[in-house]
């Protein structure tokens, strides 16, 4: 397969992917990229903003723009930091809530995805996607 072909095809399967996802997510109530903020928020616990924007890789204009969607869902509040100058986003009880949901549901995602490959298969795909992820990222400066 030529590179522009492969590079096609990894084009057609990440956007195969995020369409699932976004799919997925409906079910909760969720917009494109809140999975991940509540995920980070679950996971981490309270975060910056300018944390938030760094780990999703957008601008602090995106991600204030989805917090505050998020805000007025429920899903997340803005809590003094120690210095008295910075907020930290936290989850709400009812932000934890749907966390624990979305965790939930997606436990069983990677046999879905990945069904049918070997342990080899897996493996030589998981150095694939961390080479292509660490290249991605130097072409973009991050």
């Amino acid at each position: 397969m030529e590179g522009k072909e492969l590079l096609n095809l990894f084009t057609d399967m990440t956007r195969i992917h995020t369409a699932y996802v976004e799919r997925r997510l409906l079910h909760l109530d969720l917009r494109t990229g809140q999975g991940a903020v509540l995920t980070a928020l679950g996971y981490c616990g309270p975060c910056s903003q300018k944390g938030l924007a760094e780990y999703r890789h957008v601008s602090a204009a995106t991600i204030s723009v989805m917090l505050r969607r998020m805000e007025k869902a429920n899903l997340v509040t803005r809590t003094s930091g120690g210095d008295g100058k910075s907020n930290l986003i936290a989850l709400t009880p009812h932000g934890r809530e749907v966390y624990d949901r979305l965790t939930e549901d997606m436990i069983s995602e990677p046999e879905r995805i990945f069904a049918g490959l070997s342990r080899e298969e897996l493996a030589s795909a998981e150095r694939i996607f961390r080479t292509i992820s660490e290249n991605l990222a130097e072409l973009s400066g991050k």
